[in-house]
C-alpha cells in the first residue's frame, strides 16, 4: 500500500488509488450486466450452423446476439435488430422483448444510457404483458446496472438483492450468478474486500456448475482486482491470468485486453513501471484492433497514471487529454469525469492552481448532473488539497468536510480513510490538536481494518474455500458424466468410421490450403519489398528534383523568381517526406500524420525562421493515420499554410505563435487548422478570389479532399479545412 511523506504528496499518491478504484470497474460492468464479428467461438459457430437450417430465426438470432455481447458488441446490435424484425414476422412477442433487451445492453456498453433506458422500457412492457418472470428479472438487472454506472450504489445494491431473491424463487441460476457477482462488486467498491470475495466465490461456484466460461473469466478477473487492492499481488496476478486464459480459449477477444490492463495495474502497484507500461501497450494494441474506443480510453488513463508517477507530466497530460476526447466522443460521462480530474491533478502538481481549480469545479457541477456523487466527493477532496497548497486552511477544511459527508452517506470505506487522514494533517497545521487527534483516530481505525494480522489468514481461508468448492463442483459434474458415458461410447462407435473418412479429407484439404498459404505469404513478402523499394526510389527522385531546383536558384538574380523556385522546392520536399516515412515503417499504406507534421514544421522553421524575431510553432495531432491519397494533398496544404504564416503573418523582429492541428470530428471526418496571432488578413479577403499561387493551390487541394476551407480573422489568422 502507499506511504506518504508529506501532506501534498500523500494526497496525490493516495488519490491514485481512489482514481483507480473509481474507473476500473466500469467497462467490466457492461460485460456482466447483459450476459448472454470478425471471429466467434464454438458457441457462435454452432448457433450459426443451426441458424442457416432454421425457419423460425428470432430465438436463434437473440441467442447469437447475447453471445456476441461478449465478443463484438456492434455485431450483437446488428443481430438483435435482425432478431427484432424476425420476431415481428413470426409474431413472437417473447423474442421481440429479448431483442429490445439485447439492444439496450449494447447501447449501455457504448455509454448511451438514456437510449438504453428507453429500450429497457419497451422490453419490460412486453415481458409484463407475457408475465415472464425471467424476462422481467433480466430487465431489472440491467436497470440496476444503469444505477451502478451513474454512481447510485445504494439503489443498485437494493435492485441486485431483489434480483437475487427473485432468481432463487424462480430457480434461475444464471441470473442468480450475475446478481451474486454484482453484489460482490458493490461491496468491493465500498472497501469491504472480504465480503466482496465471499460473494465472488459463491458466484464462481454457480458459474462452474453452469459451465459458463464467460462468467468464470469475469468473476476471476473481479476477484483478482479485489486481491490487488488488499495487497495480495500474487493471488491477484494468478486470478487475472486465469481470466485471460479463459477469454483466449473461448475467443472472447474483446475482453482479453482488459486482463492486460489489470495485470499492468498489478505491476504498477509493485513499482514495476516498465512491465506495467508493456502490459498497457499490449492492451492498447488489441483495443485498437478490436475498434474498442471505450477500452482505448481506459488504457489512456492507465498510461497517464504511469507517466505521472515517472514524473513525465507532458506525456501524462497527453494521454489524459486523449482519454477525455474519446470519452466526449462516446458520450461516456463517467469516463469524462475521471479523465478531467486526472488532468486537473497533474496541472495542480505543476503549480497551475487556477486552471486546476476551474477543472475541479467543472467536474463537481457535471458529476451532480450525471448523478455520480462518488466522483463529486473525489473532486471535493482534490479541492481540499489545492487549498492546503495555497495555505488557505479554513477553505481546505470546508471542502474536505463536504467530501467526508458524501463518503459517509455512500459508505465509501477507502475514501473515508484518506479524507480523515488529510483532515487530521490539516487541523494539525492549524494548531488544533483536538480535532487533528479525532480525525487521526478515525483514519487509524479504518486503516487497521484493512491492514490486520488476520488478513492473511482470512485470504488463505477464502482461497481454500474456493478451491474446495471448485473441486466439489467438479466431482458432481463427474458423477453426471458417468451416467451418460455408456450412451456416449455407443454413439462414438457409430461415428468412428465416418469421422475417419472425414479426417482423411480434412488432412488432405489442410495440406493443399497450407501449400497455398505458404505461396501467398511468399508473394506478399516480395510485394512488400517491392513497394518499399518503389517508395524509396520515389523519395530519391523527389530529392533529386529538390536539389536541382536548389542549384538552379543560385543562378537566378530576380528575387521574385528565386522565391517562387524555393516555394516549389518546399512542395517537392513535403511530398518526399511522405514517401520517406512510408518506406521506413511497417505499414505501407498508412502514415502517422502527427509525426509527419512535426517533421514538416521543423523543416520549414529552419528555412524561414528569422534570427531577429522568435516564432514558436506547436503541433497538436495524436494517433491520426492517413492513407497516401489523403496525406499528400493535406501535406501540400500544410506546407503552403505554414510557409505563408512564417512569411507574412508577423512583422520583422516580432515575436509570435503558430499552431498546427489535426483533429478527428467524427468516424470519417477531420478538421485541419493553421492558426497564428499575427497581423491578420484584410477584412475583404476571400480565399476563392485570391491571386496568390499558394492559397489558390490550398483551395484546389481542399476540393480534391472534398473539404471546405474557411479563413477566420480573430487576433490573427486561422485557416481551417474540414474534410
Amino acid at each position: 500500500m502507499v506511504c506518504m511523506c508529506n501532506t501534498l504528496t500523500a494526497g496525490f499518491e493516495l488519490q491514485h488509488r481512489i482514481s483507480l478504484r473509481s474507473f476500473l470497474i466500469m467497462p467490466l460492468l457492461l460485460t456482466i450486466a447483459c450476459p448472454g464479428f470478425p471471429q466467434g467461438n464454438s458457441i457462435t459457430d454452432s448457433l450459426y450452423l443451426i441458424l442457416r437450417e432454421s425457419k423460425p430465426k428470432a430465438a436463434l438470432l437473440n441467442a447469437l446476439a447475447a453471445e456476441y455481447l461478449n465478443i463484438f458488441p456492434l455485431k450483437a446490435e446488428e443481430l438483435s435488430e435482425e432478431a427484432l424484425e424476425a420476431a415481428r414476422k413470426e409474431k413472437n412477442d417473447l423474442e421481440e422483448a429479448g431483442a429490445w433487451h439485447n439492444i439496450a445492453c449494447v447501447r449501455m456498453s457504448l455509454g448511451s444510457y438514456d437510449t438504453a433506458l428507453v429500450m429497457l422500457g419497451r422490453s419490460k412492457e412486453i415481458f409484463s404483458r407475457l408475465k415472464s418472470a425471467e424476462g422481467l428479472l433480466r430487465v431489472e438487472n440491467s436497470r440496476a446496472n444503469l444505477c451502478f454506472l451513474q454512481g447510485q450504489l445504494d439503489d443498485a445494491l437494493e435492485k441486485y438483492n431483489s434480483n437475487l431473491a427473485g432468481a432463487l424463487k424462480e430457480n434461475l441460476p444464471a441470473i442468480r450468478t450475475t446478481a451474486l457477482a454484482n453484489i460482490g462488486r458493490i461491496n468491493w467498491l465500498k472497501g469491504k474486500y472480504d465480503t466482496a470475495l465471499q460473494w465472488y466465490n459463491d458466484a464462481l461456484v454457480m458459474a462452474d456448475s453452469l459451465r459458463n466460461q464467460f462468467m468464470r473469466g469475469m468473476i476471476n478477473l473481479l476477484a483478482g482486482i479485489a486481491y490487488q487492492d488488499m495487497g495480495y499481488y500474487e493471488l491477484a496476478a494468478a486470478r487475472i491470468l486465469l481470466a485471460g486464459e479463459i477469454f483466449e480459449k473461448m475467443n472472447y477477444l474483446s475482453k482479453l485486453p482488459y486482463t492486460y490492463n489489470y495485470l499492468g495495474s498489478v505491476y504498477f502497484e509493485l513499482q514495476e513501471n516498465e512491465m506495467a507500461l508493456e502490459s498497457y501497450r499490449k492492451a492498447l494494441e488489441r483495443f485498437k484492433i478490436n475498434g474498442d474506443e471505450w477500452g482505448t480510453a481506459l488504457t489512456y488513463r492507465y498510461l497517464g497514471r504511469s507517466f505521472r508517477r515517472l514524473q513525465l507530466p507532458d506525456s501524462a497530460l497527453r494521454y489524459f487529454r486523449a482519454s477525455l476526447q474519446l470519452a466526449n466522443n462516446l458520450k461516456d460521462r463517467s469516463g469524462e469525469l475521471y479523465s478531467r480530474r486526472f488532468l486537473a491533478e497533474v496541472i495542480l502538481e505543476q503549480g497551475r492552481l487556477d486552471s486546476a481549480r476551474l477543472l475541479f469545479n467543472e467536474n463537481i457541477d457535471k458529476s451532480v448532473m450525471a448523478g455520480n456523487i462518488r466522483e463529486k466527493a473525489n473532486n471535493l477532496y482534490d479541492l481540499g488539497l489545492l487549498y492546503v497548497r495555497e495555505k488557505k486552511l479554513p477553505d481546505a477544511i470546508r471542502f474536505l468536510n463536504d467530501a467526508a459527508a458524501i463518503a459517509d452517506s455512500l459508505d465509501l470505506f477507502y475514501e473515508n480513510m484518506l479524507i480523515n487522514k488529510q483532515l487530521s494533517e490539516t487541523y494539525e497545521q492549524m494548531n488544533d490538536p483536538q480535532m487533528a487527534l479525532a480525525h487521526y483516530k478515525v483514519y487509524k481505525s479504518l486503516s487497521d481494518t484493512i491492514f490486520t494480522a488476520e488478513k492473511r489468514k482470512n485470504i488463505d481461508e477464502l482461497q481454500l474455500r474456493y478451491e474446495t468448492e471448485k473441486k466439489n463442483s467438479e466431482i458432481s459434474g463427474l458423477k453426471m458424466e458417468q451416467k451418460v458415458q455408456a450412451e456416449y461410447l455407443r454413439t462414438q462407435r457409430i461415428l468412428g468410421y465416418s469421422l475417419a473418412v472425414v479426417l482423411i479429407l480434412v488432412i488432405a484439404t489442410t495440406l493443399i490450403l497450407w501449400h497455398s498459404y505458404k505461396q501467398k505469404k511468399k508473394a506478399d513478402h516480395e510485394k512488400e519489398i517491392l513497394l518499399k523499394e518503389i517508395h524509396h526510389r520515389v523519395k530519391n527522385n523527389l530529392q533529386t528534383i529538390s536539389s536541382l531546383l536548389s542549384l538552379q536558384s543560385h543562378n537566378i538574380a530576380d528575387q521574385v523568381v528565386k522565391d517562387a523556385v524555393k516555394e516549389s522546392q518546399d512542395r517537392v520536399k513535403s511530398m518526399a517526406l511522405i514517401h520517406q516515412m512510408l518506406y521506413q515503417q511497417e505499414k505501407l499504406s498508412m502514415i502517422d500524420f502527427g509525426q509527419y507534421l512535426h517533421q514538416l514544421a521543423d523543416s520549414i522553421a529552419s528555412g524561414y525562421g528569422r534570427p531577429e524575431g522568435i516564432i514558436s510553432c506547436t503541433v497538436d495531432c495524436d494517433n491520426v493515420e492517413l492513407d497516401i491519397d489523403t496525406a499528400i494533398p493535406l501535406g501540400l496544404i500544410a506546407n503552403e499554410l505554414i510557409v505563408n504564416a512564417y512569411k507574412y503573418a508577423f512583422k520583422p523582429a516580432e515575436t509570435g505563435e503558430l499552431n498546427v492541428a489535426l483533429t478527428r470530428v467524427g468516424s470519417h471526418k477531420f478538421t485541419f487548422s493553421v492558426r497564428d496571432n499575427g497581423r491578420g488578413m484584410p477584412d475583404n479577403f476571400r480565399i476563392d478570389r485570391t491571386e496568390t499561387l499558394g492559397l489558390r493551390l490550398v483551395a484546389l487541394l481542399a476540393r480534391q479532399l472534398r473539404g471546405e476551407v474557411s479563413c477566420i480573422n480573430n487576433n490573427g489568422t486561422e485557416f481551417r479545412i474540414t474534410f
